[in-house]
């Protein structure tokens, strides 16, 4: 099992599970506790997007270097992305700047 620890170091990557609540998809970063939802697949990885842009400006803004203070995911998410069924490809990635490699997979919740 994965434990969910406090952002120490630089990320050169992260990862990202998608699962469906309700009517909605939600996606949940596993290195940084950032997560959003959406009603379709490309409109959640749209706004994941925006969401980890718009704290990286917020952590700056305040004069932090960016995701400090955000912790890791709770276990719970890292245990879906170890039951993945689907890598999702990503045509743009907007927090390429941040991150070099993105990975996002489906997983069904328990």
């Amino acid at each position: 099992m994965t434990i969910a620890k406090s952002l120490t170091h630089d990320l050169d990557s992260i990862r990202a599970i998608v699962f469906r609540e309700g009517d909605f998809y939600v996606a949940q970063c596993l290195e940084l506790d950032i997560s959003t939802q959406a009603r379709d697949l490309d409109a959640v990885l749209e706004r994941l997007d925006l969401t980890i842009e718009a704290e990286c400006a917020m952590c700056i803004e305040r004069g932090q270097k960016p995701f400090e203070g955000i912790c890791a995911a709770p276990n719970y998410y890292h245990e879906l992305w170890e039951k993945r069924t689907v890598k999702l490809a990503r045509v743009h990635v907007p927090i390429d700047k941040h991150f070099p490699r993105v990975e996002a997979a489906l997983a069904k919740a328990a």
